[in-house]
């Protein structure tokens, strides 16, 4: 089953881009062999996204910005306030990330590699939408 995250980029996060997530990951997989990364173009979207591959295995990554990312925030805080007490409500930045099926789960430790890598990133709040809950800081 595919699951994704979302990254949001606090005012303490430092600026990206898409050009700059691409140096960001590459540097912190470069020493994996079966690491690999190319920027694709899906349709109906305007902005290339990343597209990390492990083998076969896809993970989908961009970052965002923007009203679209703001009323998303919006969306989050509304749906976390009762439990949650940081108010993301103002975040219009964010790094999606869209992971592949893993049923077998040959790539678990991918997975929390590349969650490990969205929390090393200051002010980030790591929010996960199907279990409408924020990841813990210090993964």
């Amino acid at each position: 089953m595919t699951f994704s995250l979302y990254g949001l980029l606090t005012d303490q996060s430092p600026p990206f881009s898409n050009e700059s997530l691409a140096d960001k990951l590459k540097a912190y997989f470069r020493e994996d062999e079966k690491f690999t990364l190319s920027f694709e173009q899906l349709p109906f979207k305007k902005d290339k996204t990343l597209a990390i591959r492990w083998d076969d295995w896809l993970v989908r990554a961009s970052y965002e910005e923007g009203e679209a990312v703001r009323n998303d925030s919006i969306e989050i805080q509304q749906r976390t306030k009762e439990f949650s007490v940081t108010d993301v409500s103002d975040v219009d930045r964010r790094i999606r990330m869209v992971f592949g099926s893993d049923n077998e789960k040959a790539y678990t430790n991918e997975i929390i590699y590349l969650m490990q890598f969205l929390g090393e990133i200051d002010g980030i709040v790591i929010y996960d939408p199907q279990q409408n809950d924020f990841l813990p800081s210090d993964l």
